[in-house]
Order: C-alpha cells, then sequence, then structure tokens
C-alpha cells in the first residue's frame, strides 16, 4: 500500500508539472504615473496606498516646500512607490535641493515643466544640466505638448511637429520622451492621434530614447466622454504597440472645472477608480511584452486607415495567414529572444473579427501572461472593442 501511495503522487506531481502552464515573465513592472497625483494636503498612508492599489506605482505632484516633499517620498517609500516631484527649492536652489533627496529610495525623477514650446529650452537645457551634474541616476522630467497638428504648430516655434520633439530631445539632457494627446472623444477618436503618434514614436526610435504616453482618466468638458474600459484599452494599447516604456494618466486627482476623475472632489472614488485598477492589472500581466520592447514595425487595416499612418502589407514569417475584418492597429515588437504580434481593435463600438494562422512555434499570449499554442484555439476569434489580442514568436536571429 505505501509503494503505491508513493507512486500515485510521483505521477500526480509529474502530470501536475506536465499540465502547469507557461507564463511570460518580467524582471521589471511597467512605469504607470499618476499625474495630478495625491494632492499635498492629502499625503498620509491611506491615500498613498489607495493609489498604489489602482495599480499606480509612480505619483507626480508639485509640493509647496522641500520638506512637503521629503513628507511625501518617506511615504511613498513605505509603500514600495516611486515618486517624480518637485518644489519652489529644485528651481531656486536647484544644487542644495538635489544634494537633499538624490539617495532617497522612493525618488523616480525631477519634474521640470509640462508643455514647453521651442523658446523654453534654452533654460530648460541649464536647469537640467544643473541636476544631472549632481545626480546622474534620476531623470529629470519634461512633458511635451501634444502632436494635434503636426505641420501647423508656429505656435511651438517650430515648423514641423517632428522638429519640435527632435529639437527638445537635441537640447535638453532628458533619458526619455513625454506627450500627451487625449484623443477619444463624444464623437469617435481624434483623426490626428495616430498621426501624431506616428511622429513621436519614429523621432524616438531615431533618437535611441525611450517615450512614455498618456490616456485620459478624466473628462475636462463635453467633448472628452467619462473613462470607459474599452477607451481606457485603446489609448494605452495604442501607446505600448508604439513602443511606449511608461504610460501616465491624467489627472488622478479631481480638480475643479474637471468633470470626472478617479478620485471626485469629495475625495471619494468615482467609477473610473475601479476601471483604471482593472486595465493596470492587465497590463501588468503582460509586462513582459512589453517592459524593454523595441517596435519594429505599425501597421493600420481597414478601408480608411488614420492620417498618416500606413496599410499592412507584410507579415512575420511565422505567421501565415492574417485578415483583419475591420479596424485594426497591427504592431511587432521584439523583445529579446521573444518577438510578439500585437492586433488592437481600432473601433470603439463593435468587436473585431480576426483569422490568424502561424507556424508550430506561434503562441497566443493570454491577458494574464499564460501561453498557450496558437492552434489550440480556432484560426477566427474575436477582439472587443479596444481590446488586444498578442502572439508570441521567436525573434529571429
Amino acid at each position: 500500500m505505501k509503494n503505491i501511495l508513493i507512486v500515485c503522487v510521483f505521477s500526480f506531481l509529474i502530470m501536475s508539472k506536465a499540465n502547469a502552464q507557461e507564463k511570460l515573465k518580467s524582471d521589471k513592472p511597467l512605469p504607470i504615473m499618476a499625474w495630478s497625483g495625491i494632492p499635498e494636503e492629502e499625503t498620509n498612508l491611506e491615500r498613498f496606498t489607495e493609489l498604489r492599489e489602482m495599480g499606480i506605482n509612480v505619483n507626480l505632484a508639485n509640493y509647496s516646500s522641500a520638506d512637503a516633499m521629503q513628507k511625501a517620498l518617506d511615504l511613498a517609500q513605505s509603500l514600495g512607490l516611486k515618486m517624480v516631484t518637485s518644489c519652489p527649492e529644485l528651481k531656486s536652489d536647484p544644487e542644495t535641493t538635489v544634494r537633499r533627496f538624490f539617495n532617497h529610495p522612493a525618488l523616480a525623477g525631477y519634474y521640470l515643466v509640462d508643455e514647453p514650446v521651442r523658446k523654453d529650452f534654452g533654460y530648460l537645457a541649464e536647469w537640467a544640466k544643473q541636476i544631472n551634474a549632481i545626480d546622474k541616476t534620476h531623470f529629470c522630467f519634461v512633458n511635451l505638448i501634444s502632436s494635434i497638428n503636426t505641420t501647423k504648430t508656429e505656435a511651438l516655434g517650430t515648423a514641423t511637429y517632428a522638429e519640435y520633439v527632435s529639437t527638445f530631445a537635441a537640447e535638453v539632457p532628458v533619458r526619455f520622451l513625454s506627450f500627451d494627446f487625449y484623443p477619444i472623444l463624444t464623437q469617435g477618436i481624434h483623426e490626428n492621434w495616430y498621426g501624431g503618434l506616428e511622429v513621436f514614436a519614429a523621432e524616438a526610435k531615431n533618437m535611441g530614447i525611450p517615450f512614455w504616453a498618456f490616456a485620459l482618466a478624466s473628462s475636462y468638458n463635453a467633448l472628452h466622454p467619462i473613462p470607459t474600459i474599452p477607451a481606457l484599452r485603446l489609448q494605452l494599447y495604442s501607446n505600448l504597440a508604439y513602443g511606449a516604456q511608461g504610460l501616465e494618466y491624467w489627472s488622478y486627482w479631481m480638480s475643479q472645472g474637471l468633470r470626472s476623475a478617479p478620485i471626485g472632489l469629495d475625495g471619494k472614488r468615482t467609477v473610473v477608480y475601479d476601471r483604471i485598477k482593472l486595465v493596470n492589472n492587465e497590463i501588468q500581466n503582460l509586462a513582459g511584452v512589453f517592459v524593454g520592447a523595441k517596435m519594429i514595425s505599425v501597421n493600420h487595416t481597414g478601408v480608411v486607415i488614420p492620417k498618416e499612418t500606413t496599410q499592412l502589407m507584410t507579415l512575420p514569417s511565422a505567421i501565415q495567414v492574417f485578415e483583419a475584418e475591420g479596424e485594426a492597429v497591427v504592431s511587432v515588437l521584439e523583445n529579446g529572444v521573444n518577438s510578439f504580434f500585437v492586433v488592437i481593435n481600432r473601433n470603439l463600438n463593435t468587436s473585431l473579427p480576426i483569422t490568424i494562422l502561424g507556424d508550430k512555434s506561434l503562441k497566443r499570449v493570454l491577458k494574464d501572461g499564460t501561453l498557450v499554442p496558437a492552434s489550440s484555439y480556432s484560426s477566427t476569434t474575436e477582439i472587443e472593442p479596444g481590446d488586444v489580442a498578442i502572439y508570441m514568436f521567436p525573434t529571429k536571429k
């Protein structure tokens, strides 16, 4: 009886191991930042815990003094959060302020300014150089103006949006680029959004530096609806498909004039809080796809594709057949020994039927990071509005 029991246990362990599903892993989480994060007067453990539970790992906030900034950094450290932060002393006395904080474990970077124009680049360059001369570990953070129009850019002080981005990167010593664009409108998707992503991603790639990009977490006027799960997914997955290495939300905390935000004017969670929490959890489960990935190509499908984008014409060799019966973003990302075929439903109202057939190496990446042979699924499937389907294959050497 004892021998029979041992054999049964051993057989169970062997079968369990054989049936264990392979999961895609990542050594690092994807940076997800809350812009206009926790206000200074709400700097307490409860609020920082609430932020973390929504799936945010970087908090951006300004403080009225270096001491207030210290308090926030200490709280963030206790919860494993990072801070992109600033205070008046960072500008008036950058040397003393940076020396005070540059060894703080919760510091991710120094916030300088939002949406500068060409004439601001000179003073920003000098400020960043002062900080970098003391602190070579943490980044200086500047968010650039959105690419609402990539050619009519007189207000920016440059001839084109591409020139605006490249000139900034050449003059201001930053380690990554950031820009905002809030494309989800009550009447549809902004016609210039993907064209702007094309320019920004191309400039970042040409310069060999990463970029971060935004999703709208609030509604700031009647043109922008309260964020839904499909709208959040479309923005975030599109940014990642174009190669973004960090995601940002504006705005975390509601202020006067906004119509919604994850945390309302009364300090209570709104419907948006749980929507973002759900999507953030999804994205971190897929960090092994996106963190450190290089964008190889991005194309679009559909009878009409977005302005300044290109129609999908070629496929990776691991994929023999791909058809999308509608509007899709199709990206190829390379991440070490693995490459990924990322398909996003560009439509916020209807599901997207796709047909995909690949060789034996092709695997489907499920939302929890589980890897399953693509052949385990029917060749025809559907992608829900704004959602993503991801397939993995070996990087061609």
